[in-house]
């Protein structure tokens, strides 16, 4: 009686069901995710089983109906929000900001699925925005995305192909001595706490994130200056402090001895919690309501900063400096502030 010759094993090649004749294949994709696919023949689904194990050697996306959904937006956001944390700590108040009201609503769309229409359409959705905080939303995302893309966990970045809103920055909007004056008034009545952070904003124009940042090791009382690293420019730098500035820190300084170990490392403590002040907008913007100064932000109070160095006829190129703006074509825009200083370079060329 002859014997049955068994038919020899292939890797990753099975019957489901015993003796049915159809054939299915078995694998592994780069990512160690199993798959399996229904075949027919033992034949085909030899050959079959050699081409996905090629294509994966090659790095060859798998057929759509293969792909696993893959992670979700919120996955992409939690692991930028890590990056910022251990890369760019400054930053991540805002990024959480941006970040997390993108995950709430979109939070759930499969990342490589997102496209460049549902960035735009969620972006405008809120009306309210100005261009700017529109734009500052759009490159934060952009940023998350990208991150995933070097990381090898996207292929592309859709926030780049979001076309940017147009934003008006020739607004300047300074502080006459009439609203100072109302506004140190105000705040005395109502904040008196938060005074040194009102005047030390004035006093060196520091942008909202570089100040509420600071901590005591970047305070150099000795030499007179703020240390800064990694501005919004992306390099460091000092801010000089003018006796108003030092005296406003010195203040801060004293309360932290006060108040011992009820303090931490930041310049600006919050005032109910053991942690450092991060937004002064809602007692700000109170004050500036109390106050009836109209069309008045805290970044206002950098324009504050650097129209009264120019109108007080400081150097341009030192208002840059002084103001950390990455080149003179943003500081220009406050030379028309200083007219006295165009009538005395023209009258140069008045004969004798």
């Amino acid at each position: 009686m002859a014997v049955k010759k068994e038919e020899p094993k292939s890797r990753g090649v099975f019957e489901k069901i015993t003796g049915s004749g159809i054939w299915w294949i078995r694998y592994f994709d780069s990512e160690g995710k199993k798959h399996r696919e229904k075949v027919g023949r033992k034949s085909d689904a030899i050959a079959l089983y050699q081409q996905r194990k090629s294509e994966i050697r090659a790095g060859a996306k798998l057929p759509a109906n293969l792909r696993r959904k893959g992670e979700t937006l919120s996955v992409v956001i939690e692991r930028a929000l890590d990056w910022y944390g251990s890369h760019r700590p400054k930053s991540l108040q805002a990024a959480e900001i941006h970040l997390n009201a993108i995950k709430k609503d979109l939070g759930d769309v499969v990342a490589t699925e997102l496209t460049p229409g549902q960035v735009d359409h969620w972006i405008s959705s809120h009306e309210q925005w100005s261009p700017g905080t529109m734009n500052r939303y759009k490159a934060t995302l952009g940023r998350a995305l990208q991150l995933a893309v070097v990381s090898g966990h996207l292929q592309r970045n859709v926030a780049r192909l979001v076309t940017s809103r147009h934003e008006d920055n020739q607004r300047l909007r300074w502080l006459t001595d009439k609203e100072e004056e109302s506004l140190v008034k105000t705040i005395k009545k109502n904040c008196a706490a938060q005074l040194p952070a009102f005047i030390i904003a004035l006093h060196t124009g520091m942008r909202q994130g570089e100040q509420f940042g600071l901590t005591w090791g970047e305070i150099d009382f000795e030499r007179r200056k703020i240390f800064l690293g990694k501005t919004k420019n992306g390099y460091n730098r000092e801010v000089p402090m003018n006796k108003t500035c030092f005296q406003a820190l010195k203040e801060l300084e004293a309360k932290k001895s006060l108040q011992g170990e009820e303090q931490n490392e930041w310049v600006f403590q919050a005032t109910r919690y053991k942690t450092r002040l991060k937004n002064p907008r809602q007692w700000f913007e109170t004050v500036v309501r109390d106050a009836k100064v109209a069309d008045f932000t805290w970044h206002d109070l950098r324009h504050t900063f650097i129209s009264r160095l120019v109108m007080k006829g400081v150097h341009l190129r030192t208002v840059m400096e002084l103001a950390g703006h990455k080149s003179i074509t943003m500081t220009t825009r406050y030379s028309h502030l200083a007219p006295e200083h165009n009538q005395s370079a023209i009258e140069v060329l008045d004969a004798g």
